[in-house]
């Protein structure tokens, strides 16, 4: 049997992420200035974390995404200006089934 599989890179610099389908690994790089935690895993600036291993299986994902200042771990509130882009910025690598 073949699959074909492909890696993705895509920048967010919301907190709104599309629901993720056939995903079989999938890896995530705060690229902002905030603590960024998706689902329950926080991730601090410049740090990689790899929150679906590749095991062989695929799956639909759906990440929920708040941001954290990194002085208070309050949450961050999302305008759209310039500048909370800058702040709130991931970049999710996933590999996915097509």
């Amino acid at each position: 049997m073949f699959v074909e599989s492909a890696f993705i890179t895509r920048e967010f610099k919301e907190e709104q992420i599309p629901i993720l389908e056939k995903v079989t690994c999938l890896s995530v790089v705060n690229k902002g200035t905030t603590v960024v935690v998706i689902n329950g895993v926080s991730i601090y600036p410049t740090q990689k974390q790899i929150l679906i291993p590749p095991d062989g299986t695929f799956s639909q994902v759906q990440l929920e995404v708040k941001y954290l200042d990194t002085k208070t771990s309050v949450p961050v509130i999302v305008r759209k200006n310039e500048y909370s882009k800058e702040r709130n910025k991931i970049l999710l690598i996933y590999k996915k089934l097509i």
